[in-house]
């Protein structure tokens, strides 16, 4: 490792592949909309070639790409025609994560992802295809492991603390939001080639056998196209969170998950800034929630809002014993003071302002089309029944050096802050806020480059300064400990 290595030669196709892929739906959009029939040939040999300078820009790529650890760094080499350097101090790195793709598991081989605290919306240093004890021992380097062990003897004393079961991954893909992530790609597609579906010849034939009202086919192709969708993301989901295992070895976590593509992350308990527990209007009834960790790094990979899935379903009256398990640094607490009643309408009002932004809409379209343009108004109390929900579950806790806030978008959200892992805290209060002595807390936290805050908004204004002289009491407290010690 204190060399300079590569990574294997897959790692040039696989880039190839990736820029491939950025390329796919222009080719496919000059394709459709070439001018005449003689494009067609043009296309192709035009296609050709750039497909050609992709595989060999990938090759060239693979071959300038290098990397070791030197002087408790890890330093990255690359760049085609310039060159480029990048040194990453070890103590900087929060989480590293090493995953298998299709084609890593073909030739054997692991992807490895660096992320440090404010790295960037991507991961700070990546490694596509490498060997899988390659992986490891750098792994082992990049954690700073003092006592370096052969992966025998670390089997025998690793054990696996948590597992997922069949029916919590039931569950889980059953009520997650994968069914949004297909409407979203279906749709996404359809925006870009419905002109050249036969959407017209489908109706007809359907119409050739089955006489029925437009009205009745439209119903029946969402009601099939929205059955179809929440099978895909359960598939999805499936595939993504099977065999999810934890295993936490002295001061680290292992988190791995996943059937076709494996993904295995490293978290040090020393970088989880905190805690966040959800629960989405699905499974907050059933007594499920999901439990993420917020830790200082995070990249657009993780496809969780830069956060780490802990655990992906658990039963909620659970999640005490495994946090004490886990990260006995916190413990779910239930919130004890919430906003005040006269902090109600402000949360009603807030839930109906998307949709009163769209009243004059609403009116032309009632005018349109008679009475069917009235029922947009339903809008406007359910508005008002998610603002109102907002309002039943917003409010703090607050023991020892445990801060809990509670607030809800859609899901409703718990977030565990430790105090010595809060950034910074805003006590915010407006005009209006002051008339009513309220006001708004909102916590910021270490984690992706511009990091993250949880706000609960319209406390009573005596609770934002109970709240605030707990946090600013904290470097008094830290100063005593240190003396202590």
């Amino acid at each position: 490792m204190f060399e300079q290595r590569r990574m294997h030669p897959v790692a040039g196709f696989l880039s190839f592949l990736k820029q491939l892929k950025e390329l796919l739906l222009p080719f496919i959009f000059i394709f459709f909309v070439g001018p005449g029939d003689d494009f067609g040939k043009y296309y192709f040999l035009g296609a050709a070639a750039v497909i050609l300078l992709m595989l060999v820009f990938g090759i060239l790529h693979w071959y300038r790409y290098t990397y070791r650890i030197e002087n408790g760094e890890l330093r990255i080499e690359y760049g085609v025609f310039i060159r480029k350097k990048r040194f990453i101090p070890i103590e900087r790195i929060q989480t590293i994560d090493v995953s298998a793709g299709i084609i890593q598991r073909i030739f054997g081989l692991v992807k490895l992802q660096v992320e440090t605290a404010g790295g960037g919306m991507q991961a700070e240093a990546v490694l596509t295809a490498i060997k899988e004890e390659e992986a490891n021992q750098l792994r082992e380097l990049l954690s700073r492991s003092k006592n370096h062990q052969v992966e025998e003897t670390e089997t025998l004393h690793t054990r696996v603390t948590y597992q997922i079961t069949s029916k919590e991954l039931l569950v889980l893909a059953s009520t997650s939001g994968g069914i949004g992530i297909v409407i979203s790609g279906v749709l996404a597609f359809l925006s870009q080639f419905a002109e050249y579906l036969p959407f017209e010849k489908l109706y007809n034939t359907i119409e050739k056998y089955v006489s029925l009202s437009i009205l009745f086919y439209i119903i029946v192709l969402v009601a099939l196209f929205l059955l179809i969708a929440w099978f895909v993301g359960i598939l999805i989901m499936t595939l993504r969170y099977a065999n999810f295992t934890v295993v936490k070895r002295d001061d680290e976590l292992f988190i791995s998950r996943g059937l076709i593509e494996k993904k295995q992350t490293t978290i040090p308990l020393t970088r989880i800034q905190a805690i966040r527990i959800g629960e989405n209007l699905i499974r907050q009834p059933l007594g499920y929630a999901t439990v993420y960790i917020e830790s200082a790094g995070g990249s657009l990979d993780k496809g969780e809002d830069f956060s780490t899935v802990l655990f992906p379903l658990v039963k909620k009256a659970a999640i005490n014993d495994l946090l004490g398990h886990f990260v006995p640094d916190y413990q779910m607490q239930e919130v004890e003071n919430y906003v005040p009643s006269k902090a109600k309408w402000r949360y009603m009002v807030r839930g109906m302002l998307p949709f009163l932004i769209f009243v004059p809409a609403i009116v032309t379209l009632s005018y349109v089309f008679s009475s069917w343009g009235y029922l947009a108004l339903v809008l406007l109390p359910i508005g008002a029944l998610f603002g109102h929900s907002r309002y039943k579950v917003a409010g703090w806790k607050m023991e020892d050096n445990q801060l809990t806030l509670q607030f809800r978008f859609f899901s409703k959200i718990t977030v565990l802050h430790h105090k010595k892992r809060i950034q910074s805290l805003d006590k915010k209060q407006s005009f209006l806020q002051k008339k009513k002595e309220l006001g708004s807390v909102k916590t910021f936290i270490k984690s992706t480059i511009a990091g993250k805050g949880f706000e609960v908004k319209d406390l009573h204004e005596s609770d934002c300064w109970i709240i605030w002289e707990w946090y600013t009491n904290r470097s008094k407290k830290i100063t005593e400990d240190i003396t202590v010690e």
